[in-house]
This record gives C-alpha cells, structure tokens and sequence, in this order.
C-alpha cells in the first residue's frame, strides 16, 4: 500500500503546499484566513481520489494473491474467477466485488471489521455551512457505503457517466446544486487516510480469519510515508499500537 498509495500522496502534498502558499500571501497582505482555493484544486482533489482508488485495487489484489496459498480450500470454483488480470474481480474495487472476491476464494467477509474515522464539514451532515470539520466514524454499512461513493468518484471522472447518479457522502463527495460533483481538500485527505485505514483492518481480519501465525511490524517505510499522521486516532490506529512491534502510539 506505501507503493501504491504513493502517486495520490505526491499529489496530496502538492494540494498542500498550494494552500500554504496561498494563506501566506493572504497574510501577506495582512488578510485573515486561508482564502478561497483557485478552481484547479478541485481537479487536484478528484484526482488524489482517483489514484486511491486505483491502489484499493492494487492492494486487494495483492493480499488475495498472498493469502491464498495459506488455505488450502481457497481455489476458484472456475476459470471465470481471477483475482488479478484483465479479467480480475476487483478492476472495479467496490464494496461489493471486494467482499464477492474474499468470500469466493476465502469464505471471509471483510466487511465486519470495516471501521473508519473521517473529517466531514458540518455542512455535510446538515449542521450549518462552516468549513471547520470534525471527525465522524463509519462502521459496517455505512464504512461500505462510504467507500463504494469514493469508487464511483473515480467512476464519474473516467468515464464522465451521465447516466449515473453522482456519488454523495459525508467526507468523501459532496454535490453542487446542479448535481456536479465536489471534491474539497478533507474529501482528497480522507480518501488517503481510509486507504491506509482499510489496509490494517482488512489484512488484520483476514489474517485472523485464517488463523496466520507471527505478528505484524512498523516500518520506517511507514513512517517515511506518514502512515502516522493517517492512522492517528481511528481504529486501526489503536490496534496498530497496541499489536505491532515497533509501532508508534497512534
């Protein structure tokens, strides 16, 4: 995932830097706040979205191939299930091909450990129009149909589908008044975050699932890749802490 992830993350950095950049010559001239973003930074957003979303692909595919020699009854009930390819199971990474995927060939439902923290702007939730956000956690259904709006933002910028209703959720896609979609900057760090999230949570139930031995271990490598700052205070985070060798407290 720190391989897979990293185009989105580059991305994500250069968003960031912009926004610096535009606050200090806000203040510069002795104005408060950060300004209004310029009209390129939703495209920026969509974009660390996109790229999200093609490593959730990536990463599945990567964690059912390693898995499957480690049970012995996970064989493809026929040629017509690959995990990888042209013709793999999740070259749409929704919730819903995910969990078809792991319960073919593993008899395991990913969804039942599926816990997210996220950043959503109180406009979101129906609470006033302030930009300030607040974190808001996702379990079960609702961790699921989170992710699958953030497929269909990768969905709607490919393929420009007018036939399909834009994605809409609290803290990954909102909907301006004529139904386009609307990418801010929490929406672009969220989508990074449930990333790094799904990461640890779905290769911690799957390998309990299957009753693998050892335990896992922090990285420098995740530390180079600011997995802390992605993980701290969710879940996933807090079993990472507590389970992994070498880990930070997150």
């Amino acid at each position: 995932m720190i391989d897979y992830l990293s185009d989105a993350q580059l991305i994500h950095g250069v968003i960031q830097q912009r926004l610096q950049q535009t606050t200090a010559d806000r203040r510069a001239q002795g104005k408060t706040g950060g300004g209004q973003p310029g009209r390129e930074h939703s495209s920026l957003n969509r974009a660390v979205v996109v790229a999200a979303v093609g490593a959730l692909e990536a990463f599945n595919e990567d964690l059912a191939l390693t898995a499957q020699p480690l049970d012995p009854q996970a064989t493809p009930p026929s040629d017509w299930y690959k995990i990888d390819g042209k013709s793999g199971m999740v070259q749409t990474p929704s919730p819903y091909n995910l969990r078809k995927m792991f319960w073919t060939f593993f008899r395991y439902d990913p969804t039942t450990v599926w816990d997210w923290v996220v950043q959503v702007a109180p406009a979101e939730i129906g609470r006033g129009s302030a930009w300030r956000v607040a974190a808001k956690q996702y379990q079960g259904s609702d961790a699921s149909t989170f992710l699958d709006a953030m497929v269909k933002v990768r969905h709607g910028f490919a393929h420009q589908d007018k036939a399909q209703k834009p994605p809409a959720f609290p803290g990954i896609a909102t909907l301006t008044p004529k139904d386009k979609i609307s990418i801010h900057s929490h929406h672009a760090t969220n989508a990074l975050s449930v990333l790094v999230q799904f990461a640890v949570l779905t290769t911690h139930g799957l390998s309990d699932y299957l009753s693998v031995s050892g335990s896992f271990r922090w990285s420098s490598r995740m530390t180079d890749a600011r997995w802390e700052e992605l993980l701290k205070g969710t879940p996933a985070g807090a079993l990472v802490s507590t389970t992994w060798k070498a880990a930070p407290s997150l």
